[in-house]
């Protein structure tokens, strides 16, 4: 009889059965991350795609950045958990785009920061965020305004039909919508190109 019981654990732990061992109960409280991944950057792979706007380096500008998604859980600690894992990726953006003074809010599920405002548009169009609100935008003169680039008009709440360019430029809106000061002489070209079109 021994033996017969000997022989039979031999052969399941040969076979490789495993035994189902239930998860915890904090692991219950961590989100699926699939939504998520498309947003998970390397250093590497962060510094790849955003190598242009990492070589920004205007005046930061104080942010609230409104997280997608929400805990249910009464318990304070879990509570806390999911709301951390939520917001750990926009945190890796934040700390890879330079920002500083980053501080989560977990009872809200949000994030203030100070950031270069080259960063604001592309946080916005990230799916595991709702909103970016720009706190401190300094007041300045129209005439100080007019100067600035039109994507900077545009942060400091211009319309795309009050951006004013220089005498010598026209506007135009590029195929991704945003605005350009451009040359009069090169406004044919970029239009033959598709670059974009002049503003109506």
């Amino acid at each position: 009889m021994k033996l017969i019981i000997f022989v039979f654990i031999f052969l399941i732990i040969s076979m490789g059965v495993t035994l189902i061992i239930p998860s915890s109960d904090a692991d219950s409280t961590i989100p699926s991350s699939k939504s998520n991944y498309d947003n998970a950057f390397t250093a590497a792979t962060f510094a790849q795609k955003y190598k242009d706007e990492l070589s920004v380096t205007d005046n930061r500008v104080s942010v609230v950045i409104k997280v997608a998604g929400e805990s249910e859980n009464t318990d304070p600690a879990k509570k806390a958990k999911e709301i951390r894992y939520l917001q750990s990726y926009v945190l890796k953006f934040l700390s890879f785009s330079n920002a500083v003074n980053v501080v989560s809010d977990q009872q809200k599920n949000e994030i203030t920061a100070q950031m270069y405002a080259v960063w604001i548009p592309i946080l916005e169009k990230r799916s595991d965020v709702i909103s970016v609100t720009i706190l401190d935008v300094q007041k300045t003169i129209k005439k100080d305004l007019d100067n600035l680039p039109p994507k900077k008009q545009q942060l400091h709440g211009r319309n795309i039909d009050e951006i004013q360019c220089k005498s010598d430029h026209v506007l135009m809106v590029k195929l991704n919508g945003e605005p350009a000061c451009v040359k009069s002489k090169s406004v044919e070209k970029l239009i033959l190109r598709e670059w974009g079109d002049t503003y109506q």
